[in-house]
C-alpha cells in the first residue's frame, strides 16, 4: 500500500498479516508492538499457573480413576493457559471487528456491524457505544496503517478522531487493565501520525473494554513527548539486539 505524506512524499508499505510483518521498499520494519513485547509481563507468570492449578483440581478424578494418565495430566496442566488465552482472544477480535465495522459504518464505508454472540462480547461492546454518545466524537480513519520516516518503524493505528475538538489517537483494549506500555505504544502511532500529517496530536485515548463484565475505562494521555522518548529507548535496545543476533 502506498502512504502519502504532507509534505508529498509516498512510501510503499507492504504487511504480512499472517507473520505481522512490514516491509518498506524491501526492508524490514518493526512494529510497534514487537518493539514493545520486550518489557516484561511479570503478571503473566501468576495467571499462567494458577490456570495450570484450576486444571489440575478439574481434573483430579478423572485421574484417580485411571481415566488420564500421568502424561495426559502433565499436558493438561502444560497447556490450560493456552486455552483460556484462545477464549480471551476470541472475544477480544470479536469486539475489535464490531469496533472497527461500526467506525468504517460511521465513515460511509459499510453498512452497521451485526452484534456479535456472547455475553461478554455485547457488554464490551455496549459500553463502547455509551462512551460515544458521552462525547462529541468525530472519526477520521481506522485501522490506519503508519510508517514513521525518521525512526523506521511501522504499526497500525485502531484509530484517529477528533475527541471533543481534540485530535487524538485511539486504542482499543480488552485486557484486564490499562497496563504503563500502552502509553508507550499510543505515543509512538501519534509521532507516527504526525509525521504523515504534518498535524501535531493533542492526546491518546486507550478505550479498555472488559472481556467478562463489560466496565469500560479510559485512560488519556497529554504527555506524548514524554512517552515517545520512552519508547524511543525500548527501539533502540530492540534495534541493538537485532544488530547482535545478525552477528550470528
Amino acid at each position: 500500500m502506498k502512504l502519502a505524506y504532507h509534505d508529498g512524499q509516498d512510501i510503499e508499505l507492504e504487511f504480512d498479516e499472517k507473520k505481522h510483518y512490514y516491509t518498506v521498499e524491501g526492508r524490514y520494519a518493526p512494529s510497534v508492538t514487537t518493539i514493545l513485547d520486550s518489557i516484561a509481563k511479570p503478571a503473566l507468570l501468576p495467571w499462567a499457573a494458577s490456570e495450570g492449578a484450576k486444571w489440575f483440581v478439574a481434573n483430579c478424578e478423572s485421574f484417580e480413576q485411571a481415566e488420564l494418565s500421568k502424561e495426559e495430566m502433565a499436558k493438561g496442566i502444560r497447556g490450560a493457559y493456552r486455552s483460556r488465552s484462545r477464549g480471551a482472544l476470541d472475544v477480544g477480535m470479536a469486539v475489535h471487528r464490531w469496533c472497527e465495522g461500526a467506525i468504517l459504518w460511521k465513515l460511509g464505508k459499510g453498512d452497521i456491524p451485526p452484534m456479535p454472540d456472547g455475553e461478554e462480547a455485547q457488554n464490551s461492546i455496549n459500553a463502547f457505544r455509551e462512551w460515544v454518545k458521552e462525547n462529541d466524537v468525530e472519526w477520521l480513519t481506522v485501522e490506519e496503517k503508519v510508517y514513521h520516516r525518521g525512526h523506521k518503524y511501522a504499526g497500525t493505528v485502531d484509530a484517529t478522531a477528533i475527541i471533543n475538538e481534540e485530535y487524538c489517537v485511539i486504542d482499543f483494549k480488552t485486557s484486564g487493565a490499562i497496563y504503563a506500555p500502552y502509553y508507550l505504544q499510543c505515543a509512538a502511532y501519534a509521532k507516527a501520525i504526525e509525521d504523515m500529517r504534518g498535524k501535531e496530536v493533542d492526546k491518546a485515548y486507550i478505550l479498555r473494554f472488559d472481556k467478562k463484565t463489560g466496565k469500560f475505562e479510559t485512560g488519556v494521555s497529554t504527555e506524548i513527548y514524554e512517552n515517545f522518548l520512552g519508547f524511543l529507548g525500548f527501539l533502540d535496545g530492540y534495534n541493538r539486539l537485532k544488530e547482535l543476533e545478525n552477528r550470528k
